[in-house]
């Protein structure tokens, strides 16, 4: 979700330099942003979002592969160590799970040596080494899921790979219990078997 108006020209949070407002899901200070409407006259947060310790809103981007099994994609959501490098390549680029990502976007250690902040993933390996600084990182979550995306979310917490980071699931038109789809394809396949049995039986006669 690229916000109300997109910019792909943005860099990606693994890339940043920089404060990672800019990342290429949107800007999340921009008044042009719905996330910026919705933290900030909804659960009225203040209009900086640089504070490591204030919440935020995190819209994540689609799954890497969103034709395949809600289970396949909730590994993508929680699992940590989702598409890590093998031989020094990742399938899906620099692309990590959603807690990770998350986490990526709020990170922000200062470097005493350089005298200047660092951000990104840089920022979230030097925060995991120091136990001083790792209770700034996001480590309870509210997932707000859409159709797939909320049966998605149900099945991250009630797989083997939870990681007990999910205060709350809020789903919005979620088929949990199936759609009727499948029903209407098995049909479709047991009317055409029907049929060609029958010409089958015919042409044999």
């Amino acid at each position: 979700m690229q916000g109300f108006e997109e910019n792909s020209t943005l860099q990606s949070a693994y890339f940043a330099s920089e404060y990672l407002g800019k990342a290429n899901i949107g800007k999340y200070d921009s008044k042009k942003r719905l996330g910026y409407f919705i933290s900030k006259e909804i659960f009225e947060e203040s209009d900086s979002k640089q504070n490591v310790h204030d919440s935020y809103i995190y819209h994540w981007r689609s799954f890497s592969e969103p034709p395949s099994s809600s289970i396949t994609n909730a590994v993508e959501l929680g699992d940590r160590t989702w598409n890590r490098a093998e031989n020094g390549t990742s399938k899906f680029g620099h692309r990590r799970a959603l807690v990770e990502e998350a986490q990526e976007v709020k990170a922000a250690v200062y470097d005493t040596t350089e005298k200047k902040f660092i951000y990104g993933q840089d920022a979230l390996d030097s925060i995991r080494q120091n136990p001083d600084l790792y209770r700034q990182l996001a480590s309870r979550y509210i997932f707000i899921g859409h159709s797939m995306g909320g049966v998605v979310a149900r099945e991250y917490v009630q797989g083997d790979f939870y990681n007990g980071d999910v205060d709350k699931i809020i789903t919005l038109d979620s088929p949990h219990e199936g759609t009727g789809a499948l029903n209407m394809q098995l049909g479709l396949l047991l009317f055409c078997n029907k049929k060609a049995q029958k010409s089958f039986k015919e042409n044999r006669a």
